[in-house]
């Protein structure tokens, strides 16, 4: 007898989605989820969740009770433009010590076993089951175990997944506002440092009821290992602000790849431990996303007894996340290149597209023919761009 038919390891909104969805798909199904730390820990990110995610939550009648603030609007600086879409209710801003707390007391709620503070230190795969050992010594048994860590888990390491290529460096911090902040129902990308390999941003946020600014760094260390402490001290010169008056925190994140592989027979990756957007590092709407694939990619296998995971990584690309991260994915590749500078100039222009894509972040459906007409839209307009003046 096996202890468990599933164990998700991990916590954080890609394990908890999961464990609601498997259990919404198939209610038996005994599972147990194992969080490292204790509840509520701090996880360092920037918070913003598009309308998308809290919308999947919302279908199985999941409503996260934990403050945040609404937004309204997604600005973009770039090429000396600001360019602002405007969407009702596109998303929030959450702190992630709050919202993966109150999520994992909603997955509680519904009967479903978390152990917060187990951490786990073995994992050994063999033919017919999953042991994980956790660093008390006991040994759980389990038809199948979903990695759902983050970039940093033991899940990869321990089960012999690559370590990745596409990897990024964080930092953050909250300050009080300047005067050169949007409203706050909206969030900013800011590309304006040139040979930045990455972004800088401006998020609302609630710190204990106080109304801040979460602004942070970005930078995709794969392509350069720039420094996000230096960064982030030029961006807040710019606002009349100081790096010195404030706390910095950092972190790493994990860049979807296409085709990479993301499961093994019985285990499966599923949130930042499978890859997340590399273009913006968007992860936890993504992460909810995940989850709701998994729940019914192991609700199905558990049904038919076949644990050999081969279909995870088709299953994912078939379906709006898989479209969304290939997306994402081109969208990286093609901006930090030699094009960049073409599309500093062409995408400020392109108010459309932009929404579009904003659209998409607040969970408004995405047909594939508006994908072909954004992609033609793009595409002439570079075309026209080199004509006028070729990089």
């Amino acid at each position: 007898m096996l202890d468990h038919d599933v164990i998700i390891i991990g916590g954080g909104p890609a394990g908890l989605s999961t464990a609601l969805h498997l259990h919404a798909a198939a209610p038996a199904t005994r599972m147990v989820v194992l969080e490292a730390e204790r509840y509520p820990r701090e996880k360092i990110c920037a918070g913003g969740i598009g309308q998308r995610g809290l919308t999947i939550l919302g279908k199985l009648g999941v409503e996260v009770d934990c403050p945040m603030v609404k937004l309204d609007a997604v600005a973009m600086r770039i090429g000396g433009h600001e360019v602002v879409a405007r969407v009702p209710s596109c998303g929030v801003v959450v702190r992630r010590v709050e919202f993966d707390h109150a999520l994992a007391r909603q997955v509680m709620a519904r009967g479903i076993a978390v152990r917060d503070g187990t951490r786990v230190t073995g994992i050994e795969v063999h033919d017919d089951h999953v042991g994980v050992t956790i660093e008390t010594g006991e040994v759980l048994r389990a038809r199948a175990i979903v990695g759902a860590d983050g970039v940093s888990g033991v899940t990869r390491r321990l089960t012999g997944f690559s370590r990745g290529i596409l990897r990024a460096q964080v930092v953050e911090l909250d300050t009080g506002a300047a005067a050169t902040d949007q409203p706050r129902d909206t969030i900013v990308f800011d590309f304006e440092i040139h040979d930045l390999h990455g972004y800088c941003w401006d998020f609302p946020t609630l710190v204990r009821g106080d109304e801040l600014v979460c602004r942070g760094a970005y930078v995709i260390h794969n392509l350069g290992h720039d420094s996000p402490k230096a960064r982030i001290d030029q961006y807040l010169r710019a606002r009349g602000l100081s790096l010195a008056d404030y706390k910095l925190k950092q972190f790493a994140e994990r860049g979807f790849e296409p085709g990479a592989e993301i499961a093994r027979p019985r285990v499966l990756l599923a949130g930042e431990a499978a890859g997340i957007d590399i273009a913006t590092g968007e992860g936890i709407a993504q992460a909810i996303e995940y989850g709701m694939l998994a729940g019914e990619y192991l609700a199905k296998a558990l049904e038919r007894d076949n644990f050999l995971m081969s279909t995870w990584r088709q299953f994912v690309d078939g379906h709006h996340i898989g479209r969304q991260l290939r997306i994402r994915h081109l969208a990286y590749r093609a901006f930090y290149s030699h094009r960049r500078p073409t599309l500093e100039r062409v995408l400020p222009k392109l108010e459309t597209l932009f929404r579009v894509g904003v659209q998409d972040f607040a969970g408004v459906p995405m047909s594939k023919l508006a994908i072909a007409q954004g992609t033609a839209i793009l595409l002439g307009a570079l075309a026209r761009e080199s004509m006028r003046s070729p990089d």
